[in-house]
């Protein structure tokens, strides 16, 4: 007796592993499209950071430092990147002082200004473990009626990588890394400040 049923077909299955594999890019793409901004909190020195920094500093600057306008923010973009916008960068700089017990209680009133540029902001266009590096130049002068000394002047550049161990999605492991780096960036900063010789 011969047997009429047709033939199984093979390409049922390879549509539906066509398909499946479709879904998945497509759904790897929606997590890396996606721009995440970094966060200000979380961008500030922690409050574990800033105890140990905090007594490493001299009493000439505590209380003694306002803070310019800080430059270079840049918003995100909505497809992809974690960029930090101006009012971001006011806020972590403002804040990390803050914790460090820097800011004087009347603005305007420090002995020395600050003055933050953020230069550069590296990222990498692949969101594969992303590593983010951050420039940033620090000027630090003392108050004076005609521009007043340069006690400070330099530019620092930290690096934070970021992986599936922080988050499973591309866009928060750059975010987290961008504010990392920032946030190494700033207590490298503080380190400089707690050596400098500063009169009395």
């Amino acid at each position: 007796m011969i047997d009429r049923r047709p033939a199984p077909s093979i390409r049922r299955p390879q549509r539906a592993s066509l398909a499946l594999l479709a879904a998945a890019a497509c759904a790897c793409a929606a997590l890396a499209g996606c721009g995440s901004p970094a966060r200000p909190l979380e961008s500030s020195l922690t409050d574990m950071d800033s105890l140990q920094l905090r007594s490493w500093l001299s009493p000439q600057l505590r209380r003694n430092i306002d803070l310019l306008p800080v430059q270079g923010g840049e918003e995100t973009s909505r497809w992809w990147g974690s960029r930090i916008n101006a009012m971001t960068l006011n806020q972590t700089y403002q804040e990390s002082l803050r914790r460090l017990g820097l800011m004087p209680d009347v603005p305007d009133s420090g002995r020395y200004q600050l003055k933050v540029e953020m230069l550069a902001l590296a990222q990498p266009n692949v969101p594969v473990a992303p590593e983010v590096a951050i420039s940033v130049r620090y000027t630090l002068t003392e108050r004076a009626a005609g521009g007043g000394n340069v006690i400070y002047q330099r530019v620092l550049r930290t690096t934070q990588k970021a992986g599936i161990d922080d988050s499973l999605n591309p866009a928060e492991q750059l975010r987290i890394a961008t504010e990392s780096a920032l946030r190494n960036n700033i207590a490298e900063l503080i380190r400089e400040l707690a050596s400098l010789p500063l009169p009395n």
